[in-house]
């Protein structure tokens, strides 16, 4: 017997010795995809979970949202390139926000803005992105300045869109004060 499992353990080192590079790094590539395909459905299992739990409370909760933001931060850092990341990273930002915590949300919006142009609300995320550097963090690294990009870059490739017309009147106002723009939009409606 112990012969045979020391000739299957030889045939077992040969056949393996055997595969050129290119076979080994395919199998090392199918088994690493096998792998991910179950780590995958773990971190979607904890999403939908994070997802219900925050869903079921009546009240916002800090840690069940901050619980479902470490879901969807885990899943886009292992999965970046998933065609769910996108759509996580937005979640993120927006659970961001909740929390008041305007730069993990624009980090969250960015990536977006980078990695994923095909996302299908990717006019959307450039308008978050833009008002929360208007609003939240226009003093905070260049912000201001970010937020006229975006305005910008909205006004430029979504022209017939409501994100156009509003981009229009609030980057007049950036780096004013909101109380200015208040009183013109009162003074305006008056009118």
């Amino acid at each position: 017997m112990k012969k045979l499992i020391g000739l299957l353990f030889i045939g077992v080192i040969s056949f393996s010795s055997c595969q050129s590079p290119e076979q080994k790094a395919a199998e090392k590539l199918k088994q690493d995809s096998i792998a991910n395909e179950a780590t995958k459905g773990t971190f979607l299992a904890a999403i939908t979970d994070a997802e219900k739990v925050m869903r079921a409370s009546k009240t916002y909760d800090q840690k069940l949202a901050m619980s479902t933001l470490k879901a969807y931060n885990d899943f886009t850092v292992k999965f970046p390139h998933d065609s769910m990341a996108a759509e996580y990273l937005f979640r993120a930002a927006d659970l961001a926000q909740g929390a008041k915590n305007y730069e993990q949300a624009a980090v969250y919006l960015e990536m977006i803005l980078d990695q994923h142009k095909d996302y299908k609300k990717y006019s959307d995320a450039c308008f978050v992105a833009a008002f929360v550097y208007d609003t939240y963090l226009e003093d905070v690294n260049h912000g201001a300045d970010r937020a006229k990009q975006l305005y910008q870059f909205i006004i430029t490739n979504y022209p017939n869109t409501s994100y156009a017309e509003q981009s229009k009147v609030l980057m007049k106002y950036i780096g004013v004060p909101d109380s200015v723009m208040i009183n013109d939009i009162i003074n305006k409606g008056g009118k």
